[in-house]
């Protein structure tokens, strides 16, 4: 299959993904039986579920050393010894020395709410065109969770996708100072979000589940944040369900076991990414990025 190529800003090289357990991804999304399994039996809910225990279970607690191992993951930024993790999915959703992710405080930066590959794609006439991926429109994509003629709002904007891998630092936060709304739910399937799955599938943001909500922020205008829930993923955990004010890069939540997806929409005139990652996202080329860094502004400054 096609190698996943990403953009890597501190080296400033392209590089290939190492896909986390190639051969299943390949078999899944590189075959016809491996498809119509993902599509019969792993997309729904009771499978996932399932997954998901065994990462809870005491003995995926062996699968630490060989995961920190394999993916080089720096163990001096965790907030606690290795050795106090009890199971998989305890160490998956590790949290970091706050020094570890520095957020960049410049009110008029747009900084990136996750350790993530960031992809970016501009919202024409209601509908995102994802360079090596099916279309959507805003309509599919919120489901009813927000007014048809709020999202008018937003054509003409950008859509950034946030796609954590597995591999990934697994907590996210808020682009900027914001008052949240509750977050409302939209139920649905658990497909995979890696590239390999989005060439093939007509309809994962749209089908998958998704938790959303309005951010009011003080730089960047009203932001829809969403996040996407994906084969693996047992839970989206939302620190604050019923909405509030919250800084810039205060953890909103996090994602159990699994790889997944933040999307965020901004209305017109408000994000200009850095032009390295708008040079790399007109390719269909992710950005490595990570949470609390810089990777745009506001063209006007404060708003």
């Amino acid at each position: 299959m096609e190698p996943i190529l990403l953009y890597n800003r501190q080296t400033g090289v392209l590089e290939e993904e190492t896909v986390f357990e190639k051969g299943v991804m390949e078999f899944l999304y590189g075959s016809q039986f491996g498809f119509w399994l993902t599509e019969a039996l792993l997309k729904w809910r009771w499978a996932t579920e399932i997954y998901a225990r065994t990462q809870h279970s005491p003995s995926s607690h062996a699968k630490i050393k060989t995961f920190i191992e394999n993916n080089n993951i720096n163990t001096d930024e965790l907030e606690r010894p290795v050795a106090s993790f009890k199971t998989f999915n305890e160490f998956f959703i590790r949290k970091l020395k706050p020094e570890a992710r520095p957020i960049d405080s410049e009110p008029s930066h747009l900084i990136s709410i996750a350790d993530c590959r960031l992809a970016v794609y501009e919202i024409q006439e209601n509908t995102v065109y994802p360079v090596k991926a099916k279309s959507f429109t805003l309509a599919e994509l919120l489901d009813g969770a927000v007014e048809a003629d709020f999202l008018k709002k937003f054509t003409g904007g950008l859509c950034l996708i946030f796609r954590l891998a597995p591999v990934d630092y697994h907590r996210f936060g808020f682009v900027d100072d914001c008052q949240q709304s509750p977050v409302r739910v939209i139920n649905g399937f658990y497909r995979s979000v890696h590239p390999l799955s989005l060439r093939r599938m007509k309809a994962v943001f749209t089908e998958n589940r998704r938790e959303s909500c309005v951010l009011k922020t003080a730089n960047f205008g009203e932001v829809i944040h969403i996040d996407v829930g994906a084969t693996s993923v047992g839970k989206i955990v939302q620190q604050h369900p019923s909405g509030g004010f919250f800084r810039r890069g205060e953890e909103k939540g996090y994602f159990e076991f699994g790889g997944s997806t933040v999307i965020l929409l901004f209305q017109p005139n408000t994000v200009k990414m850095d032009d390295d990652i708008y040079k790399y996202a007109a390719e269909g080329i992710e950005t490595i990025v990570r949470y609390g860094e810089r990777i745009g502004r506001n063209p006007n400054g404060t708003v």
